[in-house]
C-alpha cells in the first residue's frame, strides 16, 4: 500500500503518536488511517423509541463497550446532539431531547470519559423526511460525533456542562 500521509498541520506531532499508541493492537497503516478519520470526525446515531429516553438493552452494551474505550483515548472528543421527532408538543420534544442527550453523555463520564471531552446539544424536534413511523423513528435519536480538534463543537456550545 502507499506511504500513509502525513499529519495535518493543527495536530502536533506529539499528540499524533500519542493516538497512535492508544490505538495498541492495530497495524501502523491502521493507526494511520484510525487517526485520520478521528480528525475528519467519526458520526452515529443512536435511535430511541417513541417517548424513551434510555437505549434498548443492545444498544446500552454497545454503546458502554465505545465509551470504555474512549475513556483510555484522551485525546477524543465527543458531541452529543439530541433530537426528538416532531410529534407532540415543542416544549415536551425539546426536555425529551435533552433527557436523552444527558442519558447518553452520563454513560460515558460513568465510564470514565472526563466531562470536559463531552459538548451536548438539545435541539428539540427533528422534522422527518415524511409522515411514516419509520421516517419518525429516525429522528428520534442522539448523534454522536467522535473527534479530536474540539474548537469545532465549542463553537456550536461554549458551555458544554450546560445540560
Amino acid at each position: 500500500p502507499p506511504p500513509p500521509p502525513p499529519p495535518p498541520r493543527f495536530t502536533s506531532r506529539r499528540r499524533h503518536t500519542r493516538l497512535l499508541t492508544q490505538s495498541r493492537g492495530l497495524g501502523d497503516v491502521y493507526k494511520r488511517q484510525l487517526v485520520s478519520l478521528l480528525q475528519a470526525g467519526i458520526d452515529m446515531d443512536l435511535l430511541f423509541r417513541t417517548d424513551e429516553a434510555v437505549l434498548a438493552d443492545t444498544t446500552g452494551g454497545r454503546l458502554a463497550q465505545l465509551a470504555g474505550t474512549l475513556a483510555g483515548m484522551k485525546d477524543i472528543h465527543i458531541q452529543l446532539d439530541g433530537f426528538a421527532d416532531e410529534r407532540g408538543d415543542a416544549d415536551y420534544n425539546l426536555g425529551l431531547s435533552e433527557r436523552r442527550v444527558q442519558f447518553i453523555r452520563d454513560q460515558f463520564v460513568a465510564a470514565g470519559v472526563h466531562p470536559n471531552r463531552i459538548n451536548v446539544s438539545a435541539h428539540g424536534e427533528s422534522v422527518a423526511q415524511d409522515e411514516t413511523l419509520d421516517s419518525y423513528a429516525f429522528e428520534r435519536r442522539v448523534s454522536v460525533k467522535l473527534f479530536i480538534d474540539n474548537a469545532q463543537s465549542l463553537a456550536a456550545n461554549p458551555n458544554p456542562s450546560s445540560l
